[in-house]
């Protein structure tokens, strides 16, 4: 099926889907965001436009081979003309009839042929037709021209694979960047629990004579400076959302919500042959390599403008004469037309020359992209690789920072350390998780970006 009226009817689907429920109602999945993305992209909508187009280009060139008819007429109109007059004479005379017929005579006769006047006012004449046109060769114009056709459909059609990809990856980041800010919201809010449950303890030793004020103070601080960076937090969960509900097609101002792992279980997917899937499937690429080939029929078709042409025509005429000839009597004419260039200053072998320096352009530029995606796939690995190991020590961090957090809370009630000691380590536990936050959201965004600079991210009808 063809993909641009799969994506029109899917978006038909979704939308249906997403109006017959209240915006804001749903709890949203990654995969129901990336679907509504799709279904309200613009610039996807007009992608698949556009592969509609090349199809309906594709199918007015395919009518090149076909006969064409038409119908012509042309009215001509003479007013105000003159009398045509012809003056009487005698006739000549022969000796013979074969004299005659071979235009010698040999006197005049006493037989007078009288003059004649023709009074017309004015001539109208009509002439009418149909007409058959078939091209039988045309230096294989046609055929070439066919091909560009085709080459423009596939080229729209992986254009607008390309802009399905950025689409998903767009709504990925969007989505959890969405995630990471809530997760840091959950942190921040249990760490501000844990300041105030440290404050009372710190009021209530204050109060009996064990702290001095400073260090009831200081947790006082600390706690203001995590309330602070809540609220931060909360204003960015809101410019978080925004975005994805600008991605989504939704309100700006749309309280959605979203449904993810807050601790998936990560496992490292294969990286190998990165590069060799990127050269095969990457449509950046076979969107050159259409390219050159379209450069290549430019080429041909310019040497076919120095071909020969042959068509042949099919006619049926009648004309129409005022006050002279008015009986309409159609009658067939074929033709044929042969046209042959002979000299042209060499302007046919300076235009192929043209065409081929074209053609020598989209390889350079095919050769630079590839160049270009594969430095892109080594970094992507690398950027996969790091996060990973990143989430790998995120975990170790987090587990010895809550060690350290429970272990100096313990020493800090028997009075072996200090406040500061507790505010540091309750402090490394926030930042641990925190960061093992952020390392599994890259790491889930580098999963969908892995797929896009190997050629792998596809919309879904392409593959079914």
């Amino acid at each position: 099926m063809n993909q641009s009226i799969k994506y029109i009817a899917g978006t038909v689907i979704v939308l249906l889907t997403v109006f017959g429920n209240t915006f804001g109602q749903k709890i949203m999945t990654l995969e129901e965001c990336r679907e509504q993305a799709v279904a309200f992209n613009k610039e996807l909508k007009n992608a698949a436009l556009q592969n509609r187009e090349a199809q309906v280009n594709q199918e007015v060139a395919r009518t090149a081979f076909l006969p064409s008819l038409g119908f012509s007429s042309s009215l001509m109109h003479r007013p105000n003309m003159d009398p045509i007059s012809m003056p009487g004479y005698f006739l000549q005379t022969a000796d013979s009839e074969e004299d005659a017929l071979n235009g010698k005579f040999s006197g005049t006769s006493n037989v007078w042929k009288p003059g004649t006047t023709i009074d017309i006012s004015s001539l109208t004449l009509i002439n009418s037709g149909f007409e058959i046109n078939q091209a039988i060769y045309a230096g294989g114009k046609i055929r070439y021209s066919n091909q560009q056709a085709d080459a423009g459909v596939s080229i729209a059609d992986m254009a607008l694979n390309m802009k399905y990809s950025e689409v998903i990856e767009e709504t990925d980041r969007a989505f959890w960047q969405v995630a990471t800010v809530k997760e840091n919201i959950i942190i921040a809010t249990e760490y501000i629990k844990l300041l105030t449950e440290l404050e009372e303890q710190m009021t209530a030793m204050y109060e009996v004579g064990l702290q001095p004020a400073s260090e009831k103070l200081r947790v006082t601080v600390q706690k203001n400076e995590a309330e602070l960076n809540l609220l931060k937090a909360r204003n960015g969960l809101k410019v978080a959302k925004m975005y994805l509900n600008q991605i989504l097609g939704q309100p700006l101002d749309n309280e959605i919500q979203i449904s993810h792992e807050a601790n998936p279980e990560v496992k490292l997917f294969n990286l190998e042959d990165g590069m060799i899937q990127a050269s095969n499937k990457r449509n950046e690429l076979k969107i050159l390599e259409k390219q050159k080939e379209i450069s290549e029929l430019d080429a041909k078709i310019t040497h076919a403008d120095y071909l020969p042409t042959v068509g042949v025509s099919a006619q049926y005429t009648s004309y129409w004469v005022k006050d002279l000839n008015e009986n309409i009597d159609f009658q067939p004419m074929l033709a044929a037309q042969v046209s042959i260039p002979i000299f042209q200053w060499g302007q046919g072998k300076k235009k192929q020359r043209a065409a081929q320096l074209k053609v020598q352009q989209a390889e350079t530029d095919l050769q630079h992209t590839n160049d270009l995606i594969n430095l892109e796939v080594m970094q992507v690995q690398v950027q996969v690789e790091e996060a990973y190991e990143s989430i790998r020590l995120a975990k170790k961090n987090v587990a010895e920072a809550e060690e350290s957090r429970d272990e100096t809370q313990a020493s800090f009630e028997v009075g072996l350390n200090t406040t500061t000691d507790i505010l540091d380590a309750q402090a490394q536990w926030v930042k641990a998780k925190a960061q093992l936050i952020q390392a599994i959201a890259s790491f889930e965004v580098l999963k969908t970006k892995w797929q896009s600079v190997t050629g792998n991210l596809y919309m879904p009808d392409e593959e079914s």
